[in-house]
């Protein structure tokens, strides 16, 4: 009851943060009064949420470690599910410093690894004394865009910008651009997006890999060298998803088109809908999808009181590219940012009850969720619309992700979702309770980068990329997702994303090496050209190289 106590006062705070901000200011002129607002009212939020007063109230205690917890290792990524202890850590802000860093590495024959916001669950970035860490965020510079013709701009982008300030920086262009697809995410920084092969939910556009347009690389040698699918198309395809493999990654350079407005409607269809009977779900599943410029599905557990999926309904987003009248404006798109970002901090406190009694999971969510959950229709610029969610950050979770090839009749997709829902309620019955955040799958087509969980010869093939989600230290999350992952890959052939959890699933490299050997070859072969004693291999990544 305390804790909900202090819920509820910390979301009172908000109007009273409204009321204060507008006694407190002068009359500025009116165009700059809803910007001046809403600044205030972060800085107030920003001011109730501070550790000093949480201190004072003993709230810090009743929320998840995570928020308030000290650097025990001299890295960790942002989830706490890895860490890393190097030998040095470099922070580079130029060409010279990477330059100086990688021939630091070479002369004491030192590993070599990079990080930014720390989003991956994997060990991309993890490296130990016998290497060092590179740690990109101060290599944040984005280069004037080019026109290179009809509706097509590039933009140069080094490793540290993060999605949210590319974004705010192509508004600012005349004429203001846009990426056609992006992670929901603003947070997470360009280097790990694109070299580890994040993917967006567009089935028309691909994965962001796929917007490359030229990769810059520093090699073990320290020689700068620069990727373009003109001059050598396998070595570029390598060197889009990467995983930080062939050195360095300096700069990658965007495929962007003017900002246009997408139509975000939100529904919430019973999950019996499309996830009864393959035979039926699948074919109308399939026509949705096709239908939509972009598609994402959600599914809570227990999103309906008692234990039975029969009335449990799914979270369906779509979106369409449209010239339709914009339905939100300037304060109201960064107010309900506010608002998001303060339920997700209050949503810490309901996920750390749930891992610490997983009994009260189906309550709290059959409660929550609909009062979250709501049918909506709107129109709003492409980055506002793709990035529907604000405060992801304050909620570290578990995330296993893999892709795999639709069927002609997305059968196989119906399949995969139904298999998922029907453990959760399997291990229920049991008492255990491993899944407490969403089940959740997006559609891309195929992508031509080497490495990419979504790759395939056939460039009009679509990939489903499904995740199940929980939150950190969550009681049965390894073997749930395990037995999942399992059934991914020996029933649709599924492949993991590389940023999310994987390395867990018994088997998985050999099964890597038997689904792809000959593809991961090529890459191999590649990388060893470019780092031919192997500064930036990792021990999980030599296995699926094999090595």
């Amino acid at each position: 009851m305390t804790l909900l106590f202090y819920a509820f006062a910390l979301a009172g705070c908000l109007p009273v943060c409204l009321a204060v901000a507008l006694q407190e200011r002068s009359q500025p002129a009116p165009s700059d009064l809803t910007q001046q607002v809403v600044s205030e009212v972060q800085d107030k939020i920003k001011l109730i949420t501070d550790k000093t007063l949480l201190d004072s109230l003993q709230l810090s205690k009743l929320l998840p470690e995570p928020l308030f917890a000290t650097q025990r290792h001299a890295w960790t990524n942002w989830a706490g599910t890895q860490y890393a202890d190097p030998a040095q850590v470099f922070r580079p802000k130029t060409i010279n410093d990477i330059t100086a860093m990688v021939q630091k590495a070479k002369v004491n024959n030192k590993k070599l690894r990079c990080a930014g916001s720390g989003h991956s669950w994997s060990s991309s970035s993890k490296v130990n004394k016998d290497g060092y860490l590179a740690i990109m965020n101060d290599m944040h510079k984005i280069h004037s865009p080019v026109h290179v013709g009809d509706d097509v701009w590039t933009v140069e982008v080094e490793t540290g910008v993060t999605v949210g300030d590319l974004d705010e920086f192509l508004r600012q262009h005349s004429p203001p651009l846009a990426l056609p697809s992006n992670v929901v995410l603003t947070s997470v920084r360009y280097g790990g997006v694109l070299s580890l092969g994040c993917h967006g939910a567009a089935t028309r556009t691909r994965t962001l890999p796929d917007l490359i347009a030229e990769v810059k690389i520093v090699d073990s040698n320290g020689t700068l060298r620069t990727f373009t699918k003109d001059k050598d198309p396998l070595e570029f395809s390598a060197a889009t998803v990467n995983l930080g493999l062939l050195g360095v990654i300096y700069t990658y350079t965007l495929r962007v088109e003017p900002l246009f407005k997408l139509q975000m409607v939100d529904s919430l269809p019973l999950v019996s809908e499309y996830f009864d009977d393959p035979k039926v779900g699948g074919p109308k599943l399939k026509a949705m999808v096709l239908g939509n410029d972009q598609t994402e599905m959600f599914y809570w557990p227990f999103n309906t009181p008692g234990q039975d999926a029969a009335n449990d309904y799914l979270w369906l987003k779509q979106w369409h590219r449209t010239n339709m009248t914009l339905t939100s404006s300037f304060v109201t798109d960064r107010l309900t940012a506010v608002f998001q970002t303060l339920q997700t901090i209050l949503g810490r406190g309901v996920n750390e009850l749930m891992v610490a009694y997983p009994p009260s999971t189906p309550h709290w969510i059959s409660f929550i969720t609909p009062l979250a959950l709501r049918a909506d229709n709107q129109v709003l610029d492409a980055p506002n619309a793709i990035h529907y969610q604000a405060g992801i950050d304050n909620l570290p979770c578990y995330d296993l992700e893999m892709g795999f090839k639709v069927d002609g009749n997305f059968e196989n997709v119906v399949k995969a979702w139904k298999f998922v829902i029907d453990k959760v309620y399997e291990y229920a019955s049991k008492g255990k309770f491993p899944m407490n955040f969403p089940l959740e799958m997006r559609f891309v087509k195929s992508s031509d980068a080497l490495m990419s969980a979504a790759y395939d010869e056939d460039p009009e093939a679509i990939y489903c990329m499904i995740e199940i989600l929980s939150a950190v230290r969550t009681p049965g999350f390894e073997e749930f997702s395990i037995e999942i992952g399992k059934y991914w890959m020996d029933n649709f052939h599924a492949r993991p994303h590389w940023a999310k959890m994987w390395e867990h699933v018994p088997g998985i490299v050999p099964y890597l090496r038997q689904e792809a050997g000959s593809r991961f070859d090529k890459f191999d072969a590649i990388r060893k050209k470019y780092d031919p004693n192997d500064m930036f291999l990792t021990d999980t990544f030599s296995g699926v190289l094999g090595h």
